[in-house]
């Protein structure tokens, strides 16, 4: 009976095996990692005469049974293998079976292997860009570059600001030349980011100064997609986002205010406050939105053998934090490649229109906000927008009084919601940009390339400014009786002050035209191991010819819609209309470039550029030479580490190159004269008549374009199969002729400022860049990209005299910055605070300045001169960091996506001037409010209610940041009915930013200029954080 239970046991085991090893049918589709369906990819059982190939879609099926390997093959792609399981569907993306060192990066006027590289140029492809939606891809990829400082700015419409390698110049143009598909662009947001294939970044001069005098901050090569051979690929892409404040500042409440009012005021004899007053108004809170971000986008690619296509339409559009703060783009681009007598010649034309719509609100709102009592309202009972009027007899902020009340104000700034909402302004513009290149193979390995592009652009800037309701909402006692009085011609001399016009319309349009020309030859050959590649070519370019109309016209009518600078409600006022034309210019280069390489061993590369502009055409010379040299060593290739296992790859490489910035400022000669009582004038002879006399306002000191030159060192590396990769170099760079401003001495002859070329600027720092990619089974892969840069920035070789320029103004009189040798370019200098003077015999008993007090700063008298003054101002350091750093996780298990990435500086410092000028009946944070000092021996370490607005280190704050700019969470349906692939995602930008910053961002860019409010928080925009969810389809 066991036996027999043995046997019957046995077979239905066997059963059960042989159930297990029934076949069933699997489907799938087998793209590239750019999700371009691959037909006649080959699907096959291992061991097996058991196949299929994919169809033209890439799909597939297939009879298998479970547990069985299958592996995907196709030409030119690296092969896949998988084990059967349970599923039905499998859908593989093939991986390029060229490795990394095989990738091909655009490196200006030609192609290059990574491989071959010897210099400092960084990749970034279309799936890191498309991972963070933003408006231009620089946005997006902020902290995957090494050495490239990406500055954001979140407001509508903006782009970040962008350092290659630190800061080279003072008074010189400083962002870096952007190249699209062979065409140079002066405004990146005409590209939309899902047209772009790839970015390459020409850090290093040895390989950036191809192009010459526009180089010195880098170059970024932007390359736009194009279609790939099979059926037509039509890709969808839609998101909606919701955004806010990241770091909100707390500022003091009615109570708080009334009491730091009240202690400020007694200290100098003012009036006293009440307390418990009506309102506790929170000027953020009344200010702010929730903004929002919307983007949709259609494209559709292909190619057949004679031609290639791809074709896009992008509508982006968003608000701001601020109410109707709202920037829109719209572009369309078309792509296309004609292959013509067997593809020995290639026509490609492309075109990109781009247009957009802006309704810019005043960022000094949030400054304004920022100084706001909570005790004044935002709007009175009337409707009127309240102001800071305040009833100095009883101490109750408004504008009411009794008879014999004195009515004052608490501060002169007017209301920061009624500052946006009469801020009315529209600005339209139109970029048409296109370009047509043909590509002719002469003969084999000689090429030649001939390019034309051109730019045209329109700009229609309206504004519309309420000035009847600004007068009287600027006092809420005035009537419209009143402003009626005031347009009445009472002297009779035909004229009335536009004070009392009801409106002021302005219209500005504005257009500009460039074109470039250029032609090339490429050679390349091989002789054994010896491989030789030269280029040679001549460009042309015309650009910055501008031509501006500007009319204003005052009481138009007021609805949008009827605005008209010809028809007005009245003829009180007469139109005035302005014209500007700027001379465009002239650019004329030729171009060389020779790379030569033995059995991909041993590298030399050398460049040679000529470069001449009109602008400099009455100069003694206005052609340079730009040369450059670079030179690579692969040691893998060596026989002593051909066999290593440990490492995959190892290449040293090394350069120096000459660079120019050509946008330089110039010296106009001036001669001033006065009419009134200016210092040109004198008097003379016995009746002493006033004699009109001039002055030369400025000399003329020639100037030419900037000369950076730049020594890099470096290698690359892979370890464990390339695993691990990356690369670390060390550069140093030097503008060897930077322009500074130079205040001329009280004997000049000339009394205005002037430009010379009288400094240098260096740069020097290092790089490391280091990427870990592997898999963990069939199912989840994953990388982790680590990057970090460090800069020092130094200011050197100033001609004796000419050092001492000025910036960082506050807009108080107080600056912030100045220009010295030995360091940073235009460091933070400023008085060192030293404490808080406690009483009277403190302050009686050491060197003060001015009218100092209890409870004001105390300052460090560095010359020990008994006097406080300018010679005891002290060099802080820079607001440019000295180091920065990226952080970038990707993970995919099945279909799953999980993206991280973050971004850091440090080692600069950042100037709170919005805490800094607080004074005079103005807001204080609560931190401010909390630490104050009271009274004699309270604190010792921050200044009392009544304190000074001298610019001190105590305002200057650690720059240090981290943030987590991108958090992305993906999953991929394959094959939903008529879709081959969608693919929904949730994102949150900036969810958490890690700083001791008291402010609202340590971001402190503005427009990058140095001499200017950079560094500092005054009318800055906060950065936000953003919640995006956001769905691609691929039919």
């Amino acid at each position: 009976m066991k036996v027999k239970s043995l046997l019957i046991f046995l077979l239905l085991l066997s059963g059960t095996g042989v159930f297990a090893q029934d076949t069933k049918t699997i489907t799938g589709i087998v793209t590239d990692s750019r999700d371009v369906p691959l037909p006649g990819a080959e699907v096959k059982v291992i061991d097996k005469e058991n196949y299929t190939v994919t169809d033209f879609d890439g799909n597939f099926s297939l009879e298998v049974s479970q547990g069985e390997t299958i592996r995907v093959t196709y030409l030119g792609f690296q092969a896949y293998t998988f084990t059967i399981d349970t599923q039905d569907t499998y859908n593989v993306i093939l991986q390029d079976e060229a490795s990394e060192l095989e990738e091909v990066v655009v490196i200006g006027y030609g192609n290059q292997k990574r491989s071959d590289i010897t210099g400092a140029v960084v990749s970034v492809d279309s799936e890191d860009i498309t991972k963070q939606p933003a408006l231009t891809p620089m946005q997006s990829i902020q902290g995957k570059v090494a050495g490239v400082n990406i500055i954001a700015n979140d407001s509508p419409g903006a782009t970040p600001t962008v350092m290659v390698r630190g800061l080279g110049t003072a008074e010189g143009g400083r962002d870096p030349f952007y190249v699209v598909d062979g065409q140079p662009v002066q405004d990146i947001r005409s590209i939309n980011p899902n047209d772009i294939e790839s970015i390459d970044f020409l850090k290093g001069a040895s390989y950036a100064n191809i192009y010459g005098i526009r180089a010195a901050n880098g170059v970024i090569l932007i390359t736009t997609k194009k279609g790939k051979k099979g059926k037509p690929t039509f890709n969808i892409e839609s998101y909606y986002g919701v955004r806010s404040v990241l770091n909100k500042v707390d500022m003091a409440n009615a109570s708080q205010y009334t009491q730091y009012f009240n202690e400020e005021s007694a200290a100098v004899g003012g009036f006293q406050l009440q307390p418990n007053q009506q309102f506790n108004t929170d000027w953020f809170d009344e200010l702010l939105q929730i903004g929002n971000i919307s983007n949709n986008s259609f494209s559709v690619s292909g190619a057949t053998d004679a031609v290639n296509y791809f074709f896009s339409y992008n509508y982006y559009e968003e608000e701001g934090i601020l109410r109707d703060n709202k920037y829109s783009r719209g572009t369309i681009r078309s792509n296309n490649t004609f292959h013509v007598l067997d593809d020995k010649l290639r026509i490609i034309p492309n075109v990109n229109i781009s247009y957009t719509n802006e309704a810019p609100k005043p960022f000094g709102s949030f400054t304004n906000a920022y100084r706001q009592s909570p005790l004044v309202p935002v709007y009175y009972d009337n409707g009127r927008f309240a102001q800071s009027y305040v009833n100095q007899t009883t101490g109750i902020v408004g504008y009411q009084g009794a008879e014999g009340e004195s009515i004052g104000r608490l501060y002169p700034h007017g209301n920061p919601v009624a500052d946006v909402f009469y801020q009315d302004q529209d600005i339209n513009t139109l970029t048409l940009q296109g370009q047509v290149a043909a590509e002719l193979d002469i003969a084999e390995g000689l090429t030649f390339t001939g390019r034309f592009g051109a730019t045209q652009f329109y700009s229609e800037n309206k504004e519309f400014s309420e000035i009847r309701e600004r007068w009287l909402d600027s006092d809420p006692r005035r009537t419209v009786t009143q402003f009626e009085a005031g347009r009445v011609d009472t002297d009779g001399d035909g004229t009335i002050s536009t004070e009392f016009a009801n409106n002021s319309y302005s219209v500005i349009n504005a257009n500009y035209f460039r074109w470039n020309l250029e032609g090339f030859l490429t050679y390349t050959t091989s002789v054994g191991d010896h491989n030789i590649s030269a280029t040679a070519g001549i460009s042309r370019e015309n650009f910055g010819g501008r031509e501006e109309l500007n009319a204003q016209a005052y009481d138009v009518f007021q609805e949008k819609r009827l605005r008209n600078l010809s028809r007005r409600t009245s003829s009180f006022f007469d139109n005035t209309v302005n014209q500007t034309i700027n001379q465009s210019t002239n650019l004329q280069s030729y171009f060389g470039r020779v790379e030569y390489d033995y059995a991909k061993k041993y590298f030399l590369r050398a460049v040679l550029r000529r470069d001449g502009t009109s602008d400099f055409v009455t100069g003694e010379n206005y052609f340079d030479n730009f040369p450059a040299f670079s030179v690579g060593w692969t040691l893998t290739k060596e026989e002593f580490l051909s066999n290593n296992e440990l490492l995959t790859n190892l290449k040293l490489f090394g350069g120096w190159g000459k660079l120019g910035n050509a946008n330089v400022p110039f010296n106009v000669q001036q001669v001033e004269t006065n009419g009134g009582s200016g210092n040109q004038n004198y008097v003379f002879g016995p009746s002493q008549t006033l004699i009109y006399g001039a002055s030369f306002g400025s000399p003329v000191e020639p100037l030419r374009w900037e000369v950076t030159e730049e020594w890099e060192a470096g290698f690359d590396f892979g370890l464990l199969d390339n695993k691990l990769t990356g690369t670390i170099d060390y550069y140093n760079r030097r503008n060897t002729n930077a322009i500074i401003n130079v205040r001329n001495t009280l004997n000049s002859a000339a009394e205005g400022n002037f430009l010379a070329q009288a400094a240098e600027v260096s740069n020097v720092g290092f790089e490391g860049l280091v990427n870990w990619k592997d898999n963990i089974g069939d199912n989840f892969t994953y990388s982790i990209g680590v990057n970090v840069s460090t800069n020092k920035n130094t200011v050197e070789n100033v001609v004796s005299g000419y050092d001492g320029a000025t910036g960082g103004s506050l807009g108080n009189g107080q600056i912030t910055k100045r220009l010295k040798e030995g360091e940073p370019l235009f460091s933070w200098w400023m008085y060192e605070a030293d404490g808080v003077w406690q009483n009277q015999d403190e302050i009686d008993n050491n060197a003060s300045i001015g009218n100092a007090a209890p409870g004001h700063l105390r300052y460090v008298d560095q010359n020990g001169d008994g006097a406080i003054d300018d010679r005891d101002k002290k060099y802080f350091g820079s607001y440019i960091p000295t180091y920065n750093y990226g952080v970038n996780i990707n993970v995919n298990y099945k279909q799953f996506d999980l993206s991280v990435a973050g971004f850091g500086v440090g080692g600069n410092k950042v100037y709170n001037g919005l805490a800094n000028t607080r004074l005079g009946g103005e807001n204080v944070t609560q931190e401010t409010f909390n630490n104050r000092w009271t009274g004699d021996s309270s604190t010792n370490s921050a200044p009392g209610a009544n304190r000074d607005s001298y610019a001190s280190s105590y305002w200057l704050e650690k720059g240090d940041y981290f943030r987590i700019n991108n958090m992305t969470l993906g999953y991929t349906f394959n094959e939903i009915s008529f879709l081959n692939r969608a693919r929904m995602y949730f994102t949150v930008q900036n969810p958490f930013m890690f700083t001791k910053y008291s402010g609202f961002t340590p971001e402190l860019n503005q427009d990058g200029d140095p001499t200017s409010t950079t560094g500092i928080e005054l009318s800055a925009y906060p950065t936000t954080k953003t919640f995006i969810f956001g769905v691609n389809l691929q039919l």
